[in-house]
């Protein structure tokens, strides 16, 4: 688990996206872009991504898969991101999952509390 940033003065990194407890939470720096990084350890066939956004949530975001974190296939992109949770269906092959935010919706950054992702 990567990501671009840390909330400034913050404990709030990366693998707490990730970690199963909904009351921990990345954040990430108050700039546009930035991103977050699933290593899945071997290449599965993923059909659905889950968001759980904090109130610092993503107005646009990309959901990316690669397969060698350095080659990035977009397989869904929003530009009308209204927070909550986001539950998206996709079709996908990857051994990396990246969530690309590209404009946030508030004056601070990017905040998870939960990034699932299932499939196969």
């Amino acid at each position: 688990m990567t990501a671009s940033s840390v909330e400034p003065g913050s404990a709030h990194v990366a693998a707490n996206a990730v970690d199963g407890n909904p009351a921990t939470r990345w954040g990430s720096a108050y700039t546009d872009p930035q991103w977050i990084t699933v290593d899945l350890g071997e290449t599965y066939a993923i059909n659905r991504v889950r968001l759980a956004w904090e109130t610092a949530y993503a107005r646009a975001y990309q959901v990316q898969v690669s397969p060698d974190n350095a080659t990035w296939t977009t397989v869904h992109t929003t530009t009308a991101g209204d927070g909550g949770v986001d539950d998206i269906p996709i079709s996908a092959t990857g051994r990396y999952l990246r969530i690309l935010g590209t404009e946030r919706a508030t004056q601070w950054g990017y905040s998870l509390w939960e990034l699932e992702v299932h499939g196969t």
